[in-house]
């Protein structure tokens, strides 16, 4: 009967003791932080510096010499031969807002046209909506960067996918309304045509060339022949002056396909080197990158003046004049993880001449089926949210891969520990 207690009370003690042990490893496993990863990617990185500047083009402006309300014929950016009519003076204002109104009239009778005739075709629906709600996107998407270079053309191929959707939606009534409709914009714009007042005068382009209705200012301040001369102080003093816009005009002419952006960069050693083709970011009126040719290149007072050169992207440009781009001057391609990923160990390396050195080597963990393996990588670019490395040793079979699992957590993490 003893012996029988005895072995009674050995096995609960055993038990317990079991019991003790998985409380104790539960425990210790649920105050451990989970595993938390990250997909790695592929990302580019445009390093650069920024500058400011002034956009130099060779201009001649287009004088008003009568009327006091002036209608552009000329859209901006639109080339032009020489004697055609770039704008329409008019002695009062009704017959500018008749003008006007002819002009919103002509453009929605062609948008019911169009939407008319392509009506009649067999239209999906739901395609259509589709279409309604990329045209949507795509706008708010162009207004939320500041980009309204193609805002007009977004527009208007909202507004016919609109159109197209009422048709398609509408009931057999519909093409007949819709021809109605025509016939009734038809009307009221003969009806303005015939009371628009007498064009006062029509001015006409001297030369041929790229036509812009904003006039600064600066058309005569600062010119192409000047830019052989111009140095960092002068540019520096130009960009402080603010011209007055002169009186009496309709709009200018750009007359050389080749425009200049000179600009100043703080520094003395900004890497650019003359003859090389950069991308220069600029936003606001255009938004985007332009090549251009460094042309020119003066280091002076811990300053550079830099002279690009381009002979694209005049019409988009030619609202632009003094402004803050960033000129990229190389590309950075690897891998992007979060600063949290990268862990830094330092080693004690020899030297040639017998001492040692600390030296910092940078790893990344990733989850290789279910455990944790280091791989050794490069630091490209540090920025406040992620870090751009590459690998050491860009043949190794295990090295880092664009589309690895990163471990963000890796306090305790080692080669071969199993984390899955």
């Amino acid at each position: 009967m003893k012996e029988s207690t005895l072995a009674t009370k050995v096995m609960i003690a055993v038990l317990c003791a079991g019991v003790a042990v998985y409380l104790a490893v539960s425990l210790f496993r649920g105050w451990e932080e989970p595993l938390v990863t990250v997909r790695a990617y592929a990302y580019s990185q445009d390093v650069g510096v920024e500058a400011t500047g002034i956009l130099v083009r060779q201009e001649t402006v287009l004088p008003d010499s009568g009327g006091s309300y002036v209608d552009h014929v000329l859209a901006e950016g639109e080339k032009a031969a020489a004697g055609q009519a770039a704008a329409l003076l008019y002695s009062d204002s009704s017959a500018l807002s008749a003008r006007q109104s002819i002009r919103a009239l002509s453009a929605e009778i062609e948008q019911l046209q169009f939407a008319l005739a392509s009506g009649t075709q067999t239209a999906n629906a739901s395609r259509l909506d589709a279409q309604v709600i990329s045209s949507i996107t795509a706008l708010r998407a162009l207004t939320a960067r500041g980009d309204l270079t193609a805002l007009e053309e977004y527009a208007l191929n909202l507004r016919t996918m609109v159109f197209k959707r009422d048709y398609t939606y509408g009931d057999t009534a519909a093409a007949g309304q819709m021809e109605q409709l025509i016939q009734d914009r038809q009307a009221e714009l003969t009806r303005l045509s015939q009371s628009l007042s007498q064009v006062s005068r029509t001015v006409y382009t001297p030369v041929s060339g790229v036509f812009s209705s904003s006039v600064d200012g600066w058309e005569s301040v600062i010119t192409p022949a000047m830019l052989d001369d111009l140095t960092a102080a002068g540019l520096a003093d130009l960009l402080a002056q603010k011209p007055t816009p002169p009186a009496n005009q309709v709009g200018k002419l750009i007359t050389s396909s080749t425009w200049y952006y000179a600009a100043l960069i703080p520094g003395r050693d900004s890497g650019l080197q003359s003859g090389k083709t950069y991308s220069l970011s600029f936003s606001g009126d255009y938004f985007g990158q332009i090549p251009m040719t460094l042309e020119r290149v003066v280091l002076e007072d811990e300053q550079t003046l830099a002279i690009f050169s381009c002979r694209s992207h005049l019409a988009d440009t030619t609202l632009l004049r003094v402004e803050t781009v960033d000129v990229v001057i190389r590309q950075l391609d690897g891998i992007r993880i979060p600063r949290k990923a990268l862990r830094v160990e330092t080693v004690e390396e020899e030297q040639e001449d017998g001492s040692t050195r600390q030296v910092n080597h940078y790893k990344v963990y990733t989850v290789i089926r279910s455990q944790s393996w280091g791989q050794e990588v490069e630091l490209l670019y540090t920025d406040d949210n992620f870090y751009l490395v590459r690998p050491v040793d860009p043949g190794a079979a295990d090295r880092l891969r664009a589309g690895d699992d990163v471990i963000l957590n890796s306090a305790g993490i080692y080669d071969g520990k199993v984390v899955k």
